[in-house]
């Protein structure tokens, strides 16, 4: 379990050269850099990386605007950032500032995995 406002970033699973990579906390301002540390890890030697958000508990808009880049960096390098939850906590601050139509958000992993093999 993570200590409230603290970041975990894990990388739970790469097979098929899709990396998954856990987020639990609260994606903020102070925990950025090691969200980016992260997925930049992950995508090193990987097709696709998968981003579980369901045990966000508070996605702020430094956590946007860092999912925004991180997925035109990963873009830029041929390597697809597909986003996992269903957690309201990451879904209603994406549909309100409209990003839900923008990043490619899934509501599990196994359904973003399949995204990302076109299924």
């Amino acid at each position: 379990m993570h200590d409230p406002g603290t970041v975990e970033v894990a990388l739970r699973e790469a097979s098929d050269g899709v990396a998954v990579v856990a987020i639990a906390g609260d994606v903020d301002a102070a925990a950025t850099a090691a969200v980016r540390a992260g997925v930049d890890e992950a995508a090193a030697g990987s097709r696709a990386v998968v981003l579980d958000l369901e045990q966000v508990d508070l996605l702020a808009s430094a956590g946007m605007t860092l999912l925004l880049e991180v997925t035109e960096d990963l873009r830029r390098r041929g390597v697809p950032l597909v986003l996992a939850s269903r957690a309201r906590t990451v879904r209603r601050p994406l549909r309100i500032t409209g990003l839900d139509k923008v990043l490619d958000l899934h509501d599990d992993v196994a359904s973003a995995r399949a995204a990302v093999d076109g299924g």
